[in-house]
């Protein structure tokens, strides 16, 4: 007879033997081991189980390895290391998971500083494979600077200007300057792949000795663009790539230099009063201005002929800002000119709510308007060089806010109208103006009008996937237009593919969207693309997935992903 603690153990040992037989395992290159808990499903890694990250930088533009780069990881504990001379790198003792990866040299931009998504997400486990680190290179515009004769001019401001695409928007920028050397030459470098302008600020030569300095200038240098043109409008766009070096030269003409001086009015005692010069092109102009408070009095010497802006800006109080504008053709001196400040432009933002019945039954919700005033946010983006921006505040009682677009200059702007809290824009309108289609015009001196916005929340929603490489770890950016609302705000969002993800499960979701028809694109790289602009997405409309939403109602999408740089038809 067997004893029963015999029994017992004899039990454990054949559960044990069996559970053996049953599970297979297979040993790794690194030792690791994986242990399968059914049919071809892995099981998670263990918390505690360390790997390695192995990969390569390389230049983007030439494909050669970059050396000496420095390469981060954040996890716990954080991992740094440097490039090897062929561009190699490996980073020990990393936990299971997502982690992001970002790379640095001088001279390059890494993809933390061109994606808006930030460094890439890098999946780190026991199948993960070698991974390959792009560097984009930065570009450089170079030149010269001379007289018609080909004398150098030193101390010329150069200014760059600039398309930047952001949130799909194209955005002039002019924020970059340098000065000519002796050797009349400059450099704009650490650039970015993009299209810029370059140009020569207007200039006055200043004295050489003190006997010149005796005698006022009575030539300068009017402002240019390459390739020798007045204005912005006809400049011609130097299109840089990754690690380009472009050059600009310019061979100025010189011409009669004059003065600008009259009265300004319309400014409290006390208040400072700010004059600025602009040329034609909405780029500013660096020139010395004097100011007296005591009387108003401004002038401007020695400004090269040609058509310049002139902006003043001061208060009348507290919160009480007031401007003028007023340009001038400088072909001779000009005197007595009266430049009288107004209130600056304040445009009220009327909101409506009109809650769908059904909507409202469906959520439960209760129509209320939050303390912290209706829900929605608006902004205006303004067109060309030197455009601004004005963005809505609060107004009111604390109980009884209301939005407020302030100090809006005049000029030309997009309006992007962003709703919350489950609503979508129903309509938009600025006097005759329908904001969803045309943009808003704001004319000097004109009286403002109210901005009438209604919102509907019995919105619809969108989900879906994306076919993707095997591989792949670059982000996924949606992109969802109304087909035929011109001017309607894309909704987007993006995502990182998934290595392991469930079939069929929704990878990316937007929600209070418009009801109606369609375009929804996934772009592979979208950072640069100009998706706000439905001329640019036509390029791309038989890629793209259309979809009809309907009211209180949600889709499914499968869409496949449009490659950076692919689209035209």
């Amino acid at each position: 007879m067997v004893p029963p603690v015999a029994k017992i153990a004899a039990v454990l040992l054949l559960a044990v033997l069996c559970c053996a037989l049953s599970v297979g395992a297979f040993a790794q290159d690194d030792g690791t081991v994986q242990v399968y808990s059914g049919p071809g499903a892995p099981s998670a890694p263990n918390p505690s189980e360390r790997f390695t990250i192995n990969g390569t930088v390389i230049d983007a533009a030439t494909g050669e390895p970059v050396r000496k780069a420095l390469v981060q990881v954040n996890s716990v504990p954080r991992r740094t290391t440097f490039s090897d001379s062929d561009g190699r790198f490996q980073l020990e003792g990393i936990p299971a998971g997502p982690v992001t990866l970002s790379v640095q040299k001088p001279g390059y931009f890494g993809d933390q500083e061109l994606s808006p998504g930030g460094p890439p997400l890098v999946e780190v486990g026991p199948k993960a494979s070698s991974i390959v680190v792009k560097l984009t290179p930065e570009a450089v515009i170079s030149g010269k600077v001379t007289t018609a004769e080909g004398a150098p001019l030193e101390h010329v401001s150069m200014n760059l200007t600039y398309i930047d695409i952001h949130e799909g928007r194209r955005r002039w920028q002019t924020n970059s300057s340098v000065i000519t050397d002796e050797d009349g030459r400059f450099r704009f470098a650490n650039l970015r792949p993009g299209t810029y302008y370059v140009g020569a600020a207007p200039y006055t030569p200043l004295a050489e000795t003190m006997l010149e300095g005796e005698q006022p200038p009575t030539t300068g240098f009017p402002g240019s663009y390459y390739p020798g043109v007045p204005d912005l409008a006809s400049a011609a766009p130097i299109q840089l790539t990754a690690g380009q070096q472009a050059e600009a030269n310019f061979s100025l003409h010189d011409v009669p230099v004059y003065s600008v001086s009259g009265m300004i009015s319309g400014y409290a005692p006390n208040q400072g009063v700010a004059i600025q010069v602009f040329d034609q092109s909405g780029v500013q102009v660096p020139t010395g201005v004097q100011f007296s408070a005591d009387n108003g009095r401004f002038d401007v010497h020695a400004l090269a002929a040609g058509n310049y802006l002139l902006k003043v800006t001061s208060s009348m109080g507290p919160n009480q800002p007031v401007r003028a504008e007023t340009r001038v053709n400088l072909s001779s001196n000009l005197y007595n000119l009266h430049i009288a400040l107004a209130p600056e432009l304040s445009i009220p933002v009327v909101v409506r709510l009109e809650p769908a019945a059904s909507a409202t039954q469906q959520t439960g919700a209760r129509l209320r308007i939050s303390p912290a005033g209706p829900p929605v946010s608006v902004r205006l983006i303004g067109s060309g060089p030197g455009a601004n921006e004005a963005y809505a505040s609060l107004d009111g009682p604390a109980n009884q806010q209301s939005l407020v677009l302030r100090n809006v200059e005049p000029g030309r702007y997009s309006a992007v109208i962003d709703p919350r809290e489950s609503w979508y824009v129903a309509s938009a309108d600025y006097g005759q103006t329908n904001l969803l289609a045309d943009d808003l015009v704001i004319v000097p001196g004109a009286p403002p009008l109210p901005l009438n916005i209604v919102l509907r929340n019995d919105c619809a929603s969108l989900g879906g996937l994306v076919h993707v490489p095997d591989g792949m770890v670059a982000p996924v950016y949606i992109v969802a237009v109304q087909d035929g609302v011109a001017n309607a705000s894309p909704r987007t969002t993006y995502f990182y593919p998934q290595r392991d993800k469930n079939p069929g499960a929704p990878e990316f979701f937007l929600d209070s969207l418009a009801p109606g028809d369609y375009l929804v694109f996934a772009f592979g790289r979208a950072e640069a693309l100009e998706y706000s602009n439905p001329d640019v997405l036509q390029n791309y409309a038989s890629q793209a997935a259309r979809i009809t939403l309907a009211p209180g109602r949600r889709a499914e999408v499968s869409l496949e992903l449009i490659p950076a740089g692919e689209g035209a038809n």
